[in-house]
């Protein structure tokens, strides 16, 4: 049996948590077509609690990709310039999203805090307890973003915004010809 390792999932905890997120969101969906289409029998409620799961899914994957360098950029610029400028504006762009991060949340608690005792209409969840996790996930996404600033930092030219890819195809190539697939 292997041992879990909880440093990792410290270390990537957004990661685990927007799959257990997606995995509880499918299953409910799941449910609910099933028993729509086959039962004739709604269960509205599955339905509503996927939706307002749907929205710390969404921080989290957020924060999931700061830290795996995942997150949508424009590198246009960077490939025609020298590695010190190149590197300077890579971070100053996470500067750039980590103030959007601090400064989003001013505005959010304002809304939140104008939800005031308001809940959801079946599960009668009180809203301000969904819309809460918006600004507590960008916060972590914050954090990430500061770690990936020190990364940078550190990096020299040779690895300098690495990330691995999301499909290694040349290890699936490996693995083919080793199979004999190819």
């Amino acid at each position: 049996m292997k041992k879990i390792n909880w440093k990792e999932i410290g270390n990537q905890f957004e990661l685990y948590a927007a799959a257990v997120l997606f995995a509880v969101i499918g299953v409910l969906l799941t449910i609910q077509v099933f028993s729509r289409y086959i039962l004739n029998h709604s269960f509205s409620w599955a339905e509503e609690l996927a939706t307002l799961l749907f929205v710390p899914m969404i921080y989290c994957g957020i924060a999931s990709a700061v830290t795996k360098r995942k997150h949508v950029s424009v590198e246009i610029v960077q490939q025609f310039v020298p590695f010190r400028i190149r590197k300077a504006l890579m971070i100053l762009s996470q500067i750039i999203f980590l103030i959007f991060c601090v400064y989003i949340q001013f505005p959010l608690y304002r809304v939140i805090d104008d939800l005031g005792a308001s809940v959801t209409d079946l599960l009668r969840i009180p809203k301000r307890y969904i819309y809460i996790w918006i600004p507590i996930l960008l916060l972590m996404t914050g954090v990430r973003i500061v770690q990936d600033i020190i990364r940078l930092w550190n990096e020299n030219e040779e690895n300098l915004g690495y990330s691995e890819p999301a499909l290694d195809l040349d290890a699936c190539e490996k693995i083919a010809k080793e199979r004999g697939n190819l």
